[in-house]
């Protein structure tokens, strides 16, 4: 087990880490924050029409992407947490919503510092707990935020279906990891044209990640493609999960009926719901 100092000094680099990648990439446009990919995402778990109405949490805000979707999906009310400096622009781009005032709560905490005004119906958090060395404490006030029978869902990297992958990124993270943000763009726009030729590639032959590619990555704008490399390299942590730690971490916070879904074959998405007695 690493030191609780290490473990912290890890998880406040991550958080500022964040502060940096969101400074260099603020919007939300295009399919990048359409309702469109927001489908894929949390697809077959929630149901879309399900959401309206609802009183919802997103931890890890980010810019405010998710909380924008949630709000697209008429939910009633969302709280945004981001705990990086990314929570001005967080606040400013919840600003295009004339509801805003009454629809949204922005707080500038950690996960595991939230605690919900009332009991919620949704918490999801999407591509932001495998970027947290200890994620517990972060379920938990999750779980203690929503209602009986309330939900969880959570986007998190897979190890299955990544295998080839990994052999290419985590030893290329001990190096980028350390980058200054210049230098890391540098690379980025190297790799966005070696990405490039691998979709080329990916057409005649069956690669790995090419329904990610094709049906995820490729609908976005050439910036946020960039942007997708870039937050692969960027963040001093990043774990990806298997199926069965996926399933661990919500039945360990209490979560029963927990369901998930191999996202194109490179991802986990997991849902789980808090019990009623």
């Amino acid at each position: 087990m690493k030191p609780e100092r290490m473990v912290q000094n890890t998880a406040d680099r991550t958080i500022r880490d964040f502060g940096t990648q969101w400074s260099a990439y603020t919007g939300n446009e295009g399919w990048y924050g359409s309702v469109g990919l927001f489908k894929d995402m949390v697809g077959p778990l929630i149901d879309f029409e399900d959401l309206k109405g609802k009183d919802v949490a997103d931890i890890g805000s980010g810019t405010g992407r998710t909380a924008m979707m949630l709000l697209y999906a008429g939910v009633r009310h969302v709280t945004a947490i981001e705990p990086s400096t990314a929570y001005d622009l967080l606040v400013e781009n919840l600003k295009e919503f004339k509801d805003a005032g009454t629809r949204v709560s922005a707080l500038h905490i950690r996960g595991d510092q939230f605690v919900s005004d009332g009991p919620l119906d949704y918490v999801l958090s999407i591509g932001v707990i495998h970027h947290i060395p200890e994620p517990d404490p972060v379920l938990r006030a999750a779980y203690n935020s929503l209602k009986p029978g309330g939900k969880l869902f959570l986007w998190l990297y897979g190890r299955e279906g990544n295998e080839i992958y990994l052999r290419v990124i985590e030893p290329l993270r001990v190096l980028t990891t350390r980058l200054p943000h210049g230098a890391l763009t540098a690379l980025v726009a190297i790799l966005y044209v070696a990405m490039t030729a691998y979709r080329f590639l990916a057409k005649f032959f069956p690669l790995p990640l090419k329904a990610y590619i094709e049906k995820v990555l490729w609908p976005m704008s050439p910036h946020k493609r960039r942007l997708a490399i870039y937050d692969q390299l960027n963040p001093a942590y990043a774990k990806y999960y298997t199926k069965d730690e996926a399933t661990a971490l919500l039945s360990a916070a209490g979560f029963v009926d927990i369901r998930l879904h191999h996202r194109h074959g490179y991802s986990w998405s997991v849902i789980g719901t808090k019990p009623t007695k």
